[in-house]
This record gives structure tokens, sequence and C-alpha cells, in this order.
């Protein structure tokens, strides 16, 4: 029974980590012109076992984004979300919870040595840096029309 009331702890963690992602991002977003829809999606983890978990549609204009949990747990991070334009399941950046907060990967173009391939800068999340990655993605989908 021990092993059933540890894993439904570390399930109800996650929930409650990934709720207040969710909450944060509706928010910041809301706040940024989007208009927000939460809704659940089903994942299957093998510590964890199957479960519903909140995520989060943004849209502004013909812009749509996803935000999904992926895993609970990924070498270095307890926390695993993308961020990915719809309908493709474009991944356009990654959320990883580490170091007490959620950090936000995302490509960065610079003209390095390899032209064409990005450099990933990660940031903490913050209301200024989601503002930033949801204009390089509407960015992106306006330069593909």
């Amino acid at each position: 029974m021990a092993i059933v009331e540890q894993v439904d702890r570390l399930r109800a963690a996650w929930l409650d980590r990934l709720d207040h992602l969710v909450r944060t991002v509706e928010s910041w977003a809301i706040d940024l012109g989007w208009s927000t829809r939460r809704i659940e999606v089903q994942l299957r983890d093998s510590e964890l076992g199957a479960y519903a978990a909140p995520a989060l549609l943004l849209q502004r204009q013909t812009v749509r984004i996803l935000v999904e949990p992926i895993a609970r747990s990924a070498p270095g991070a307890e926390g695993v979300v993308d961020l990915s334009l719809m309908p493709a399941y474009d991944d356009v950046a990654t959320l990883y919870f580490y170091d007490d907060g959620w950090q936000l990967h995302h490509p960065v173009y610079s003209g390095g040595a390899v032209a064409g391939i990005p450099d990933v800068i990660p940031e903490t999340l913050t209301r200024e840096s989601l503002s930033s990655v949801l204009d390089q993605m509407t960015q992106h989908v306006v330069q593909q029309v």
C-alpha cells in the first residue's frame, strides 16, 4: 500500500505544479491579448500510470498555441511542458522545471558558426519571456503564410 500512496503523492504534486503553471500562463496570455481555453490531456507515465493533466490552448487571430505537459521527469528536470504551434504540433519552445522554477528553452537564430542551426537559450519563465516567445511564434506563422 505504501507504493500506491507514494505514486499518488507524486502524481498530486505534479498535477499541482502543472495547474499552477497553466493558471500563471493563462493570466499572462490574457494580459498579452490572447484568448485562452483550458483543456485536459491524457498522459501515460511508467511511474505514475495513466492520468489526465491540465493543458492550455492560446489563440490570437489565426495563431494557435498548445501548452502541453509531456513528462513529470526527465534527466535534470522535474517536469517538461511543450509550447507548440497548432495544428502541426510544431514545437517552438519547451519548459523544464529545475532550480525551483520553470525555465523556458527556445531557439534563437544568432547567425553563429553554423547558419540555420539555432542556439537554445534557457531563461526563467516570466511574463516578458513568455511574451517574447509568443511573439516569435506569431512571426513564424506570418512568415509561413
